[in-house]
Order: C-alpha cells, then sequence, then structure tokens
C-alpha cells in the first residue's frame, strides 16, 4: 500500500519530529516541514528522506528572483515538494525553473468565508480557488487547496494536495474552517492529503495512522 498522508511536522521540534518520523516511516507518503529546517537548515532534508519524501512549506511569496534563489536551494537539497502562493504569480518557467516540485498554495483552510471577503471582492472563494487552479496547472505539478473546492476544480490537470482532512472519527475541534473526511477528499479528485493533529494528538498514533489509511484506500 502507497500512503496518500503528508505528515505535517511543521510546528515540532526537531528532536521530536525525528521520533514520528522513526516510528511512521512507511506509514505516510511523507513529511511537511517548516520548523526543523528553521533549526537545523537545508541540510536536514537529506536526514529526513531516509524516512520519507519531503514536502518544504514555506509559502513562498516574494519577487520573482527572490524566490527563484529560495526554490533552486529547496530544491537542490532534495525537497519533493515546495510551496509558493500562487497570488506571487510566479512562473518558473521565465525563470528556468523546472515546475515538477512546485506546489501553488490557493486559500488558506484556515480561512472561512467572512475573512475572505476582507481581502478578495466580488468573488467567493470556490471561483478564486478554480480561477487560481486555472493557472496553475501550467506553471506547477501540485495545487494546495482545501477539500471543499476539489469538486469545482476537478477538470483542472493538476495534482491536488489537500490540508483540512478530518477523519471520520476525529470530533475535536480546530482552527480549520474548510474540511472534509479523508474519504470525500478522495472521491472528489485529491491525490495527497496533509493530515496532523487527528493524528499526533491520537492517543495511539499508529492505530490512528492505520485507520486513516484504511479509511482512503476504502475510498480509492
Amino acid at each position: 500500500m502507497s500512503s496518500r498522508i503528508i505528515l505535517p511536522l511543521d510546528n515540532t521540534p526537531w528532536e521530536d519530529a525525528r521520533r514520528i518520523m522513526q516510528r511512521t516511516r512507511g506509514l505516510v507518503w511523507g513529511y511537511k516541514l517548516r520548523r526543523s529546517i528553521l533549526e537545523r537548515g537545508l541540510g536536514a532534508v537529506a536526514e529526513v528522506r531516509q524516512y520519507g519524501k519531503v514536502m518544504l512549506d514555506f509559502k513562498l511569496y516574494d519577487i520573482p528572483s527572490a524566490m527563484t534563489e529560495s526554490l533552486i536551494l529547496h530544491i537542490t537539497a532534495g525537497a519533493d515538494i515546495t510551496t509558493v502562493h500562487c497570488t506571487a504569480g510566479y512562473d518558473p518557467r521565465a525563470a528556468g525553473m523546472p515546475a515538477d516540485h512546485i506546489a501553488g498554495v490557493t486559500i488558506l483552510t484556515s480561512t472561512a468565508e467572512r475573512d475572505f471577503r476582507r481581502f478578495y471582492r466580488g468573488r467567493t472563494i470556490s471561483e478564486m480557488v478554480e480561477q487560481m487552479a486555472r493557472q496553475a496547472q501550467d506553471r506547477y505539478e501540485y495545487l494546495v487547496c482545501s477539500p471543499k473546492e476539489l469538486k469545482q476544480i476537478g477538470p483542472v490537470q493538476i495534482k491536488k494536495i489537500c490540508p483540512g482532512v478530518r477523519p471520520s472519527w476525529y470530533t475535536a475541534g480546530d482552527d480549520q474552517t474548510r474540511t472534509a473526511t479523508p474519504a470525500d477528499a478522495m472521491r472528489d479528485g485529491a491525490d495527497f492529503l496533509v493530515i496532523g493533529r487527528p493524528l499526533l494528538k491520537a492517543a495511539d498514533m499508529l492505530e490512528a495512522l492505520e485507520r486513516t489509511n484504511a479509511e482512503i484506500e476504502a475510498a480509492r
């Protein structure tokens, strides 16, 4: 079985992250990182690749030359995926960069419709995400979006990574507002699922991972 789960260790100190990776090796696609890289530098990517694939989630947003500089460093270090904000308008081809490691981030899953309207006039979240997805498919290999927008962007030919995924057995509340179950996200066209708190905060993380992988496989 090839897992579709990306385990986010963004806010986890390095030693704790390494213990989690040792326990979950082979049970997830790989790991989403930020803090560990800030602590140890990009050399940590090679260490993480002993346990799984690597998604660097710095959501780059800057002028093209600055983004290119960071992307070259991330990809050279061995990142399988590295993220940029779609709204930065970055075109890797114009910079002579490969697109196959880059994921365009749409609207954060913590953003509710009422918050969205403060910054984007005349559109809904789903309309804006669809516009971003259509532009991203010619620029990036991946798109990061809420599972709530998957149906709307289904025809767009790009691999879809969905944060804000909550297993059917998870009942705790948190700061994610546009969420779906793993089964629903897979049925609606997700390729990878970022699932954090339901797994990392579980009384038995390995059992939670097993149940969630089974839920994903059933939907596939």
